[in-house]
């Protein structure tokens, strides 16, 4: 169980959360209000908090996900293969940059999560990677969509 500081969940959790269901929804080629994606990614980030301070670790990444993708759902007003996917493609990319920096860099997880500011920094670069997902994205209307005729079938 970890207890996370607010400032974490300000300045981190719920950009993150934004972040993540903004890239994912342009991936689908959805182009969603912002006021709706940081209302989510507000009520993503609050879940985070209660999630993480009252559920076992591990445990806590699935419940995490599925409020996610749920709140997607209804309050993005998407079918469910499109939240699943909107939610499933940025943790993807999370993981593989999260996973890139623990090999590639000698931090010490313990320090890690002892320290919020440093906390908040390690979250930057995936961040920065979604960011320019959505800009990418906005500014050359590239999705997944276009490029696996599949997903065309999912999405609808």
């Amino acid at each position: 169980m970890d207890i996370m500081p607010i400032k974490v969940i300000l300045l981190g959790s719920i950009p993150e959360a934004v972040l993540m269901l903004w890239a994912g929804l342009f991936l689908m080629g959805k182009k969603p209000k912002f006021r709706k994606v940081a209302m989510v990614g507000i009520l993503q980030g609050m879940s985070i908090y209660f999630i993480r301070k009252y559920m076992d670790f591990g445990t806590h990444a699935f419940v995490i996900v599925f409020t996610f993708i749920f709140y997607t759902y209804i309050f993005m007003k998407v079918k469910w293969s499109v939240a699943i996917f909107s939610v499933i493609v940025p943790c993807i990319i999370v993981m593989m940059v999260e996973g890139s920096l623990l090999i590639f860099s000698n931090v010490n997880l313990v320090y890690l999560w002892c320290s919020d500011w440093l906390r908040i920094l390690y979250l930057l670069p995936h961040e920065i990677i979604l960011g320019a997902i959505v800009y990418i994205g906005h500014k050359r209307d590239i999705s997944l969509l276009n490029e696996f005729t599949w997903l065309q079938r999912i999405a609808g």
